[in-house]
């Protein structure tokens, strides 16, 4: 399934799986019952197809600042370590 995404600025807005979009289309060829009544339904999908798309990007997102922070982390370990050897060779 092919994802569209919509960019404004640099920033991503939408992520439409692009079967959705079609579909969109095509229930807007049909007569005004067909319409009036598919339309909600695929309108109701979009919206739950952008809002899996932001809560997945807010998660890749967390997740890439948890491992950055992490790395930070052990960075800052391993010279408190250094640190703590230096000190302790002074002192001896």
């Amino acid at each position: 399934m092919s994802t569209v995404i919509t960019q404004k600025r640099g920033l991503v807005v939408d992520q439409v799986p692009f079967e959705l979009i079609e579909l969109k289309e095509r229930i807007a060829a049909q007569s005004a019952d067909i319409r009036a009544e598919l339309e909600p339904l695929v309108d109701d999908a979009m919206e739950h197809a952008r809002f899996r798309g932001r809560a997945m990007s807010l998660a890749r997102d967390a997740l890439e600042r948890f491992r950055l922070d992490l790395v930070l982390l052990e960075f800052d370990l391993e010279a408190t370590r250094r640190e703590r050897e230096a000190l302790r060779a002074r002192l001896e």
